[in-house]
């Protein structure tokens, strides 16, 4: 006579699904900023059964470990970002200690940047001349000059030079002697001045 075969006995799910699913079908009616309280009972009630138990520790390990984990990576983000300020302020002392000026210009001429050496020339504070033409310290008669100066080198692609003439307000005409590239980074052009001595 055959024996009855016997049904195989399902695999009960894991403690992990098991948490999911508990939590996933209170996830509709837990409030905002409830979750972790919701995550911690399910563990709770799991850590109190016997069959769940074992399993229930060593998923608490796993979120101690997945918590020393994150709180690593925030300590490395951290200082990662201490040391990127440290480095910006550190180039932003170099680039101010520059015994020439430097000015960075918009693709139309604009002052963008610049660091102390010009805006002493300028007589002028970095608020006041971001966003002012450069030729606004030159000479009316030598802004085409100007203008076709910049057009080229970002035309060409290539540094080119020019004595410029500024005139500050309160002060003597000062020549200088320019220098001007292609900005790297964005569309515009870099300049770099140092004073043409007076002839005795």
């Amino acid at each position: 006579m055959n024996q009855p075969s016997m049904s195989s006995t399902p695999t009960p799910p894991s403690l992990r699904e098991r948490a999911r699913t508990q939590l996933s079908s209170n996830a509709h009616d837990a409030l905002v900023g409830r979750d972790a309280s919701s995550a911690l009972k399910v563990l709770f009630d799991l850590a109190s059964s016997p069959d769940t138990a074992h399993d229930a520790l060593a998923l608490l390990h796993e979120l101690q470990v997945h918590q020393v984990e994150l709180d690593l990576q925030n300590e490395e983000l951290l200082a990662s970002r201490a040391e990127l300020e440290s480095t910006c302020q550190r180039q932003q002392l170099l680039h101010d200690a520059w015994p020439s000026a430097h000015i960075t210009l918009d693709a139309a001429g604009s002052v963008l940047a610049c660091n102390a050496q010009a805006l002493a020339c300028l007589q002028q504070t970095l608020p006041t001349v971001q966003g002012t033409p450069l030729a606004s310290w030159l000479p009316i008669q030598d802004t085409p000059r100007l203008q076709a100066w910049l057009l080229q080198v970002q035309q060409t692609q290539t540094r080119q030079s020019l004595q410029l003439t500024l005139t500050v307000r309160g002060r003597a005409p000062q020549t200088v002697c320019a220098a001007a590239c292609p900005n790297p980074l964005a569309p515009g052009v870099l300049i770099t001045w140092v004073d043409v001595p007076p002839i005795e």
